[in-house]
């Protein structure tokens, strides 16, 4: 098709396709812009049923007016082809932004209200997407940082969604089509919510469903649903709860745990009722995570130190993390202190305390980092790790200073200066740890209330 002309439009090149849509840039000839073309495939052009959604999608998106909706200029057929013909974006699919990987707190609220708030104005007019998952949001830049969100394909919206029982063998009709549609039932099913899999009454809250499983794969990096087969998929949503968010995560946020996973309520009942109490919900966290960041920014002198001892992440679990990382530059340091002490000794029993104190730093260290290793691999066993083991890092530590001190005590009248480095760094080593561990442990790990 490339060099036709279709209507008013000069075809120039295909953009992309799919099981639904085949799109194409083209130039519009009478207002000497660039749009995007959408036909039907071929083997779908002659299906009545597929035809029908052509036009759903078209009538439904076209009666929208948000910049976070993609504009429908017209829907229009030459020689027995359908087509639509829509504004013309320049950008990357939200998928590809994700790409399984977490995005920062600020991204996916700034993206999740740009979303919220074109379903909003959509379920104002009575039409329900039904079909919100990454592929159908794309990320537009056009020259600006922050990227603008543009929803696509209204192709399942519906005004009047409830289905009845008189309807059930169209609905079942669907469920066929979009079956035997080679890579949409996996998007697809992937995103519906219980009530869709089960053929039961939708409304907007299937769409405040979708939007939740969307942002909480934005926050984690991963669709908490996905199965190894459909069927398997189908099982989870009817079935399984997604996790905490802080269980990818340790150190994310308390608040938008909550509101994701009150999206993600099994029964509509049980969510947020409208996309507008969402969107509040968002803007307030939003509002808050920018206060707090900007409050840190204007309170905290950005000095080397700081930088190194408090400002890793900014946050209570990399805190946590560069106390861990101090340790083990601390037991690093006594070992080499505990060599030029066994470089002086003169019995036996110099000996043995130099093994003993290499004992106490090697458990440590496996113990510190089993610790950030668990951190890497397994967030949302942390929390339970460090508690089991708390005790051990306790006494080894508890241990290690007291041998310390004793070989201090041994070399002071020959190896003053060693034996002051040996009390210095063993007690201010040592004693920090005991004393601020708890409370490190408990910013970056806090228990969870009791139901």
């Amino acid at each position: 098709m490339i060099g036709q002309i279709i209507s008013h439009y000069r075809i120039l090149e295909k953009i992309g396709g799919g099981g639904m849509g085949i799109v194409y840039k083209a130039e519009d000839l009478k207002l000497g812009r660039h749009v995007a073309l959408k036909f039907l495939p071929d083997e779908l052009a002659n299906d009545p049923q597929a035809l029908s959604r052509f036009q759903r999608e078209a009538k439904a998106a076209s009666s929208l007016n948000h910049p976070n909706i993609c504009t429908i200029h017209e829907i229009d057929e030459v020689d027995g082809r359908a087509f639509i013909a829509m504004e013309l974006l320049e950008g990357q699919t939200l998928r590809h932004q994700i790409g399984g990987k977490p995005q920062e707190i600020e991204t996916v609220l700034d993206l999740g209200i740009q979303i919220a708030d074109a379903l909003d104005v959509a379920h104002s007019k009575g039409i329900v997407h039904r079909d919100i998952k990454p592929e159908n949001i794309m990320l537009v830049t056009n020259g600006h940082s922050r990227a603008r969100v543009k929803i696509l394909d209204f192709g399942l919206a519906k005004r009047h969604c409830v289905r009845s029982m008189p309807k059930q063998e169209e609905n079942l009709a669907e469920t066929v089509s979009m079956e035997t549609m080679p890579g949409l039932l996996v998007g697809t099913v992937t995103y519906m919510a219980p009530e869709q899999l089960q053929n039961q009454p939708q409304d907007a809250r299937t769409d405040i469903y979708a939007l939740g499983l969307v942002l909480y794969e934005m926050a984690t990096g991963a669709n908490p649903f996905v199965g190894k087969t459909v069927s398997l998929t189908i099982a989870n949503i009817l079935k399984e709860e997604a996790p905490r968010t802080r269980q990818k995560d340790s150190a994310a946020s308390f608040e938008l745990n909550r509101i994701l996973l009150k999206c993600l309520r099994k029964h509509p009942e049980e969510r947020y009722q409208s996309v507008r109490e969402l969107l509040t919900d968002l803007r307030d966290l939003r509002r808050n995570t920018l206060g707090s960041l900007t409050t840190q920014t204007r309170d905290i002198e950005p000095t080397l130190l700081h930088r190194f001892f408090f400002l890793f992440g900014a946050t209570p679990y990399r805190r946590w993390e560069i106390m861990h990382l101090r340790m083990i530059v601390w037991c690093l340091l006594l070992t080499y202190l505990g060599w030029r002490f066994m470089v002086s000794a003169s019995d036996k029993w110099e000996f043995i305390l130099f093994f003993l104190q290499l004992a106490c730093i090697a458990l440590l260290l496996i113990l510190l980092g089993f610790l950030l290793y668990t951190g890497t691999s397994d967030p949302g066993g942390l929390p339970r790790e460090v508690r089991r083991m708390a005790p051990w890092v306790r006494w080894s530590t508890v241990t290690l200073v007291l041998v310390t001190w004793v070989m201090a005590g041994i070399v002071v009248v020959s190896h003053r200066v060693l034996a002051t480095f040996l009390i210095v760094c063993g007690t201010a080593g040592g004693f920090n740890y005991l004393i601020f561990k708890a409370a490190f442990d408990r910013a970056a790990f806090p228990e969870r209330p009791q139901r």
